[in-house]
This record gives C-alpha cells, sequence and structure tokens, in this order.
C-alpha cells in the first residue's frame, strides 16, 4: 500500500510538473545572449575534432609533429579525461556557494585556461616528429580535454534553472541549435578557407610564425572569450536557497542520478543517437569516395548539408514539439532517423540507382532527426532535472550535465569501435564497400531499440 502511495504521488507531481506549459522568465534578448553561449561550446571542440590529427600527423606534403598512432591515443586521452571530468566538475559545482552563484565562477575563472590551451595545442615546441612535441601537446590537449567541462558543464547547467516554461525551454534551446550549426560550419568550412589563405600568407610575430591552424585557434579563442562574458555579464542564476546547498558526495550524487526513472530512458536515447550519428561522420568521406564517386570535398559538403537542412527544420520541431509534446515528437524523429539509416545497401542493391543522387538524397532525409536533438536535447534533460528536485528536494543541475556527459562521451568512444570494425571486415573500397554501407543498418538497429526503450519508459509527454 505504501509503494503504490508513494506512486500515485510521485504521478501526481509529474503531472504538476508538466503544467508549466506557457510563460515567460527571459526576454528575447536574454534567450538570444544566453543561446549564444552553445556557438563556442561547439566551435573550440569542433576545431580541434576536426583538424588537430591532420595538423599533427605526417602526410604526403607535410612532415607532422607526432606519430599518427600518437595523434590517435592523445585524443583517446582527451576523450577519456573529458568523460571523467564531466561528473566531477558537476559535483563541484552543485555544491559551491558564491556571491557570483554556483555556476558563473566557473565559467569566468576557466574560460581564460580554455581558450589558452586551444591556442597552444597549435604551436609544437620543436619541427618534425619528436618526444617533446608528443608530451607537450599531449600535455595541452589532455588539458584542454579536463577544462572543457569546466566551462561548458556549468553553461549547460544554467537552462534549467533561468526558466522552468516547457515551450521557453525549447525555444532557448532553438537558438541554441542555431549557435551549434554555424559552429560546426565555421569549424568544418571557414576555418579551411582561413587555414589556406594563412598557410599562404603566414606572418610572424614575436619569432612565431603564424600559420593558418595559429590564426585559425586565436580567433576561435577571441570568439569565446567575447560570448561566454557577453553571456555572464547579461544571465544571472536565481538567489541561493536550501535547494541549492546539496550534501552529497560524488559517490551519492551520481547514485541518485541514476535512481530518478526518467533518467535511465533519457540518456538511453540520447546516447545510442550519438554513437549512431557518429558512426554515419565517420563513413561519410568513405561513403563519398568509395560510393558516390566524389571528392573528399565533395563528401565533406554531405555534412555541410545535412546540418543546414537540420536548421531549416528548427521551427517545425518546436511547433510540433509545442503541440504535441516532446516525448512524441522525438519518438518520431529516431524512428525517422532509423529508417533511413537503414536504406544506405540500397545504393548496391537496387540496379541502376544513380549513387551521387542517392547520397545527396540520403543525407537530405536524415537531417530532420538531427534538428530533433539539437532542439529537444536540453529541453527533456530539464524535466529529468525538475524531477530529481521532486525526489530528493535539491537543484542539481550540474550533476545531471555530467552524468549526461560520461555516458555520451563512451558511446562516441563505442562508434570509433564499431565503424572501423565494419569497414575492416567487409571493406572501405568502391570493390568492396559494404563495410561502409552495413554501417546505416546498424546504427538503425540499435538507435531502434533506445527508441522502443524511451517511448515505452520516459514518462513525461509534454
Amino acid at each position: 500500500m505504501g509503494e503504490e502511495r508513494d506512486k500515485d504521488n510521485l504521478s501526481q507531481e509529474m503531472k504538476q510538473q508538466e503544467q508549466r506549459l506557457d510563460g515567460k522568465a527571459l526576454s528575447f534578448g536574454q534567450k538570444l545572449v544566453y543561446a549564444s553561449g552553445n556557438l563556442p561550446a561547439a566551435l573550440t571542440i569542433g576545431l580541434i575534432d576536426t583538424w588537430i590529427i591532420y595538423f599533427l600527423s605526417p602526410s604526403e606534403s607535410r612532415s607532422g609533429y607526432v606519430s599518427l598512432m600518437a595523434a590517435g591515443v592523445i585524443n583517446f586521452l582527451r576523450y577519456l579525461c573529458n568523460a571523467i571530468g564531466d561528473p566531477l566538475v558537476g559535483w563541484w559545482s552543485d555544491r559551491t556557494q558564491s556571491k557570483w552563484g554556483r555556476r558563473r565562477p566557473f565559467i569566468i575563472f576557466g574560460t581564460p585556461f580554455l581558450v589558452l590551451f586551444l591556442v597552444l595545442v597549435w604551436f609544437p615546441p620543436v619541427q618534425g616528429i619528436s618526444w617533446a612535441n608528443t608530451l607537450l601537446i599531449g600535455f595541452y590537449l589532455i588539458g584542454f580535454g579536463f577544462l572543457y567541462p569546466v566551462v561548458v558543464n556549468p553553461y549547460l547547467s544554467l537552462m534549467p534553472e533561468i526558466t522552468p516554461f516547457i515551450k521557453e525551454r525549447i525555444k532557448v534551446s532553438e537558438l541554441m541549435g542555431y549557435g551549434e550549426v554555424l559552429a560546426r560550419i565555421i569549424a568544418v568550412g571557414v576555418a579551411g578557407q582561413v587555414i589556406d589563405y594563412y598557410n599562404a600568407h603566414q606572418r610572424t610575430i614575436y619569432g612565431y610564425s603564424l600559420d593558418g591552424y595559429k590564426v585559425m585557434a586565436i580567433v576561435g579563442a577571441i570568439i569565446t572569450v567575447g560570448v561566454y562574458y557577453l553571456m555572464i555579464a547579461k544571465i544571472k542564476e536565481t538567489p541561493y536557497d536550501q535547494k541549492k546547498a546539496v550534501p552529497f558526495g560524488i559517490f551519492k550524487a551520481v547514485i541518485e542520478v541514476f535512481r530518478n526513472p526518467p533518467f535511465i530512458p533519457y540518456i538511453g536515447i540520447i546516447a545510442s543517437f550519438i554513437l549512431c550519428s557518429n558512426i554515419l561522420i565517420m563513413v561519410t568521406p568513405f561513403f563519398g569516395k568509395a560510393v558516390m564517386g566524389v571528392s573528399e570535398g565533395t563528401a565533406g559538403i554531405l555534412l555541410v548539408i545535412l546540418l543546414l537542412v537540420a536548421a531549416i527544420f528548427f521551427p517545425l520541431i518546436s511547433y510540433a514539439a509545442g503541440k504535441l509534446g516532446k516525448k512524441q515528437t522525438f519518438t518520431v524523429a529516431m524512428f525517422w532517423f532509423s529508417f533511413f539509416s537503414s536504406l544506405f545497401p540500397l545504393v548496391k542493391l537496387i540496379p541502376g540507382l544513380n549513387p551521387k543522387v542517392f547520397g545527396f538524397l540520403i543525407y537530405f532525409l536524415v537531417a530532420p532527426p538531427v534538428a530533433a536533438v539539437l532542439v529537444l536535447q536540453r529541453p527533456l534533460i530539464s524535466d529529468v532535472i525538475d524531477y530529481d528536485e521532486k525526489l530528493t528536494g535539491f537543484r542539481r543541475e550540474s550533476m545531471y550535465m555530467g552524468a549526461e556527459g560520461l555516458i555520451t562521451k563512451m558511446a562516441w568512444a563505442i562508434s570509433f569501435l564499431i565503424a572501423p570494425g565494419l569497414m575492416k571486415l567487409f571493406g572501405n573500397t568502391a570493390e568492396h564497400p559494404w563495410g561502409i554501407l552495413l554501417n546505416g543498418p546498424v546504427a538503425a538497429i540499435l538507435l531502434l531499440a533506445a527508441t522502443f526503450y524511451f517511448w515505452k519508459k520516459y514518462p513525461f509527454q509534454r
């Protein structure tokens, strides 16, 4: 009887939580300023993810600075440090008491160090491959890996606090999505043009030759500092109260996250989507070159098309979530992504199908679900965090961002085993393309299982 009464009480609290549909806590300017913080969050890591392996490792025209294997190991350690740092920063931020709040001190003091390490990774101490480069660049990259959650985790943790209203959270997240799309396009496309220009027109300052990579990093650092400090000046935390006096130790804090019923289906579908989308991103250059028969540069356009089409769908996703609910909209989007991801092998199974037309069409069709993730991920976890307050009596936004970061980084790491493994087993060339094409159905099956679980177990409809 007691357990049934507890379940009834929790169910009633869920219904009350979903009543906060309409309302306004932020002006449009405040929404825009807060959402702009997602641009440097995506830009800093996007610049490194896109260019660092190519910059460091040797090629036909460049001697490089570290071996390809060393570059891979260093970046694996960077993400490992990032994954471990996320829950630690989350726990630390939740327990912080200061006159500036619980989140803002991390952004204020962490941002200068984050951009310093962002710039330093492009300044190897010596020319050519050497242990000095391996050790020092490794230190810079691993340091960046830890400093990234020091800044970004508290930034993301502000969202559930600055507005409690469901539709307003969706609108803020939509604006954040535009920032991320812009950042990814800058990291992939604009940065490449900057690199080409300044590699051909290098400047020397204080004895350092500023090639395109260094200029790219310095500009990225300036953007990051400017945007985050503007955001900090305009966005304030709510006053400190007993709900912010989180008493849990680190292990208790993590356990309580996983005891929150909505968190498991939420993190399951988010981690599965990240794993599956990373699989498809990794095989895109191979798909373009071996299957479509286009250059690497043209293959890169596939990802730009995906991002641009996703941005076009942002308003529709926001509208659908407001009318139908976040759960229904997100579930349909994940089924959509699973279905079209499973179609990759058709390019070889249907005689006469033009691979170039098919390639551009399939990347166009998987874009709307990407829009759903960019728009709805933050509002979904905000609901989960609100419910945690019902269970524990405390506001623990940063711990949830940390736990999410830990699991999603693990999903990212697993994707680096699946895609290369399939290509090694079944081939990644024009003559043997099935290792490329099978990644689509494998991703679809994994995401489909997570989507069914999310639909069945996630409790919030709105």
